[in-house]
């Protein structure tokens, strides 16, 4: 159409008004062609952004089901989006594509959330709804291996799904609950079986004048302790009695083997567990590799932590008891020796316990608590006190 218009100028010959009026027509149609196919497109492109910039656990059941997402529209029109598929995966597995877990059942928490208009980037929570949704819709992250994600999100009148690189999820968790504090737990309010050492015996054993480092323990006393891996004292509180467990020994035959420390109607988040204690009755009087204790944390997704204590977490708390009176769990480098110095009563002998700290997964929610007895051996275990934090 233009050549044929540069060649009636070129040879300046009077043009018919009807072959006027039909170049007028052509070019007409040809400009809005272009207007409709190259100009308007242009100016009506969705260019999507999204990430998440948050995750929780709302009921606390250790599968997190609410997600705080940014999107951002960079184009000229509005977007719906009619879907958010979140997938996850370790990033050692993140290569494997069969390890990949798909996470579909999120709705946006208000109505009208999921329209996105141009050059107004905002935040909105999307949740699943816990009285229908399978675990496997809500979220488990990883303590060890980092959990990564990827989002997929559909938009109404869109045939292809907006995705988004692989990136960390782990960082993006909502810690606002998590013990940032030492938290005690007063072990007789939670029902374990106070006592002294051994049971019927007048004396508390407990009370001593106090090692070299550390004051001596005094009933309803906050005492702030060392702690292998912390760099800072940890706080512990002591009610005046110790929990012992079960020896075949002396008047401790008729200890527990078990007890728990429940807290399922307030399940809680902390890095560690402390615990003052372990030395035990006759704790030099079990077999090397054999296990004197068993502590269980367990989680309420029902998976558990456990270590099963040995010569390295127990020996007997008599200093003169173990061999060459010293307290020979402390070589091992996994506790830390408190030296109680000499009790004030009957029958008068230089004691000492440990402190040790226990790694707990932030990610999850602490039920319950639990000591297990092998219920075989002599030596029963002191617990006297248990921190989080």
């Amino acid at each position: 159409m233009l050549k044929t218009i540069r060649r009636l100028i070129k040879r300046r010959k009077a043009v018919s008004p009807v072959i006027a009026a039909i170049l007028l027509i052509a070019l007409t149609v040809s400009s809005v062609a272009i207007v409709y196919f190259l100009v308007i497109p242009m100016f009506s492109r969705t260019n999507l952004y999204a990430s998440i910039h948050g995750i929780k656990d709302r009921n606390k059941d250790s599968w997190y089901d609410e997600i705080t997402l940014f999107v951002s529209n960079l184009g000229t029109k509005q977007v719906e989006i009619s879907q958010v598929i979140v997938w996850t995966v370790s990033r050692s597995s993140l290569g494997d594509k069969s390890q990949w877990v798909e996470h579909e059942e999120w709705n946006f928490t208000i109505t009208g959330s999921n329209i996105i208009h141009p050059s107004d980037p905002k935040t909105v929570k999307l949740r699943t709804d816990n009285s229908y949704v399978l675990d496997s819709d809500q979220i488990e992250l990883e303590l060890y291996d980092e959990t990564q994600y990827r989002l997929e999100l559909h938009q109404s009148g869109q045939a292809a799904a907006y995705v988004t690189d692989w990136a960390l999820l782990s960082e993006q968790v909502d810690f606002g609950d998590v013990l940032d504090n030492f938290e005690v737990f007063d072990l007789q309010v939670y029902g374990l079986e106070g006592s002294i050492d051994v049971p019927g015996w007048p004396s508390n054993n407990y009370w001593t004048t106090g090692g070299e480092d550390h004051g001596p323990l005094l009933p309803g006393q906050n005492i702030w302790l060392p702690v292998p891996g912390q760099s800072d004292y940890v706080k512990f509180y002591y009610t005046g009695k110790i929990v012992i467990f079960h020896s075949v020994m002396g008047n401790l035959t008729t200890q527990p083997t078990y007890q728990q420390i429940n807290r399922s109607a307030i399940p809680f988040r902390a890095n560690n567990l402390y615990i003052l204690g372990l030395a035990g009755s006759w704790g030099d009087e079990f077999p090397n590799g054999a296990t004197a204790l068993t502590l269980n944390v367990t989680y309420t997704d029902g998976s558990s932590d456990i270590w099963n204590l040995g010569h390295e977490y127990i020996d007997d708390w008599w200093y003169n008891s173990n061999a060459g009176d010293r307290c020979v769990s402390a070589p091992f480098g996994i506790i830390r020796e408190i030296d109680l110095g000499y009790q004030l009563d009957s029958p008068g002998q230089p004691i000492h316990t440990h402190t040790a700290s226990f790694s707990v997964n932030i990610f999850k929610y602490i039920q319950y608590i639990s000591f297990t007895d092998p219920g075989n051996d002599a030596s029963g275990p002191h617990i006297i006190s248990i921190s989080a934090g």
